[in-house]
């Protein structure tokens, strides 16, 4: 267990030790939020203990059973009925007795964690080895957690009901556990859905936000170069599968810059090759893997097709033979233009107008929070998290930890969010 820290001062970021030069004012919004402020600074000591009991104990998709006997004893501590969904998810209603006879605004936080090496010596660090918090959904989770106590002590007053989706599963499964969330009605007399991820590319405590597409389809390429070895010394006899490979990857990333107008949309990387067993032996097979990322069918199509012609043709040229396979991932993620205009409304209260814009995005990234906005209105954001002193680790590196700042931030964003969308329908 961790000692309870004392609660912050107004104004002072404690979630961190404190940095010189480091300017929070636009993390400190208790002139204008709608929650007192001594609500949050009671609350935010307790959240940052579990959110870093989180990331000491990370599971990986459809294993979260720990996560989720936590979460459950958390909500359940606040009067919330719970229900299991998606193995080991969790589902809970604010007002239950108000669904299909009010408006249900629903709140998501992904659970899951990456199959991957911590290299901190945080004193939270992961007590597992090859799993890790290296997304901040430890971050996101715990936030989820405040939003639950906060709502809880407005329970008697809200004009409907609050739906807290734990979503087990986001990184890195075929399919995400948000499809099965959907096709198990999680959805089901719900108006709209939100949710937010910390991003280290973002200045710290700033807003991102747009309408429209906000993060990538996903699509997994695998191609296998099928030729004939040989010995290494007798090239001539052989069709040599590693350099049609070779010029299979160079002619690809014309796919993009030759196949699309300026505009671009879409990124394509190979990012493994494999191919023989030794220093003398031409082999027989060569193997090559990578990621599309595109943002509206038209590109996907002509990103598809494209890639298809130059598989085929290098092949021809080089006379050996192709298999290409290619699987679609998660679908784009969709704002809807309505909810984009609520998050920025809420935040500009916030945090302030001049820390909101929808600057660099869309991203590349792929999110199965797409699967919820395609059942449901909603929209998805992003909460700022470079550091302004010294660089900052970004998403999946292995020296990454959620940045506890951003936990009132969150807290704030959600629950005024939810506020929003019931009163202002």
């Amino acid at each position: 267990m961790f000692v309870s820290l004392p609660v912050p001062p107004p104004g002072f970021c404690a979630c961190r030790p404190p940095r010189a030069g480091i300017a929070c004012s636009r993390l400190d919004a208790s002139r204008r939020t709608a929650f007192p402020h001594s609500e949050l600074a009671a609350l935010e000591p307790r959240i940052r203990e579990i959110r870093h009991d989180l990331h000491r104990h990370p599971e990986l998709g459809f294993e979260e059973h720990r996560t989720q006997k936590l979460v459950q004893n958390w909500l359940e501590q606040h009067g919330y009925e719970t229900r299991t969904c998606a193995e080991t998810g969790l589902v809970a209603d604010l007002r239950p007795d108000l669904v299909g006879r009010a408006r249900t605004i629903a709140l998501r936080a992904d659970i899951d964690c990456l199959p991957m090496q911590e290299t901190t010596d945080l004193p939270w660090r992961s007590v597992h080895a090859g799993r890790a918090h290296k997304c901040g959904h430890d971050g996101h989770t715990a936030i989820l957690m405040g939003v639950a106590a906060l709502l809880a002590g407005r329970r008697a007053n809200m004009p409907g009901n609050v739906r807290l989706v734990f979503q087990p599963a986001e990184e890195g499964v075929r399919g995400g556990g948000a499809k099965v969330m959907v096709e198990q009605g999680v959805l089901e007399q719900v108006d709209e859905i939100y949710a937010l991820h910390n991003w280290p590319d973002f200045p710290l405590g700033e807003v991102r936000i747009c309408a429209g597409p906000i993060m990538a389809q996903t699509h997994t390429i695998e191609i296998e170069v099928e030729g004939e070895g040989g010995h290494g010394s007798q090239p001539q006899v052989c069709r040599d599968p590693i350099v049609a490979a070779s010029h299979m990857v160079c002619a690809l990333q014309t796919a993009v810059s030759r196949g699309l107008g300026w505009r671009g949309g879409a990124v394509l990387s190979i990012c493994r090759f494999h191919a023989g067993t030794t220093d003398n032996v031409i082999p027989d097979r060569a193997r090559l893997s990578g990621t599309l990322r595109t943002f509206s069918p038209e590109v996907t199509s002509r990103m598809l097709e494209r890639i298809r012609e130059v598989v085929d043709g290098t092949a021809a040229s080089f006379g050996v033979r192709t298999q290409l396979e290619v699987d679609a991932g998660y679908p784009v993620l969709m704002n809807d233009e309505q909810c984009a205009a609520a998050v920025r409304r809420v935040a500009e209260t916030v945090v302030g107008p001049e820390h909101v814009s929808d600057r660099d995005l869309p991203i590349a990234g792929g999110e199965d929070f797409a699967y919820f906005t395609q059942a449901a209105r909603g929209a998805y954001f992003f909460l700022g998290a470079g550091d302004p002193v010294g660089a900052t680790h970004g998403c999946h590196h292995p020296h990454f930890d959620f940045d506890d700042r951003l936990i009132p931030l969150g807290i704030r964003m959600l629950a005024e969010l939810a506020e929003d969308r019931l009163s202002n329908p």
